[in-house]
């Protein structure tokens, strides 16, 4: 019997010191500061060298620290107009107020995907997302998809609605984070509403 139990001890400590690292770095996600690896072994009370046995790197114990919001739902919950400028106003909101509440975690993320480009495709496309859902239904209505204006919108957009966007914003002009976020919506809202103009007069 201590033969087959001590495999089943190990086991479960490798499960409990996993779940309390993944629990260490979700908290210090929802809580907006700054995240590194030896922060989140110190919080977690376990060595940095146990925390990469784990955990080879940030990125894939952020992915399973901390659960994917569907922004979408978010949008959809609190939307009940078709116009494509003040849903995409909407969506600006959401995205930014998404990342302000776990800007560390986000911080981070961009952080490693600039130092490893490769990995860029693993992140969640939030914004896309949002863009696609906020812009459909006048898309839809107007007959307007697989247009390059269109398409073209949706990458303006994408440069607007996102994480780097923002903090720039608030790490390179200054502004307060609400400012920030209201700086994305209008900015968003005004693209949205050239294009509007744009295509109703094509």
């Amino acid at each position: 019997m201590d033969g087959q139990g001590r495999p089943r001890q190990r086991t479960n400590q490798m499960e409990r010191t996993r779940s309390a690292i993944v629990a260490a770095a979700r908290a210090l996600a929802d809580s907006g500061s700054e995240i590194k690896m030896s922060v989140i072994a110190a919080e977690a009370r376990v060595s940095e060298a146990t925390l990469y046995r784990y955990f080879p790197d940030l990125v894939s114990l952020l992915r399973a620290a901390v659960p994917v919001e569907d922004q979408v739902e978010v949008l959809r919950s609190m939307t009940d107009s078709d116009d494509p400028v003040e849903r995409i106003g909407q969506a600006a909101e959401v995205l930014g107020r998404a990342v302000l509440r776990r800007q560390g975690a986000v911080r981070a993320l961009i952080a490693a995907t600039v130092a490893k480009p490769s990995s860029a495709k693993s992140r969640p496309a939030h914004r896309f997302a949002l863009i696609e859902y906020a812009l459909a239904p006048w898309i839809d209505r107007e007959g307007l998809a697989g247009r390059a204006d269109i398409e073209q919108l949706v990458r303006d957009l994408a440069v607007v609605i996102s994480a780097e966007s923002l903090f720039t914003l608030i790490d390179l002009c200054d502004l307060p984070p609400d400012s920030a976020i209201t700086s994305l919506v209008t900015t968003a809202r005004r693209i949205t509403a050239t294009a509007v103009a744009d295509a109703s007069a094509a």
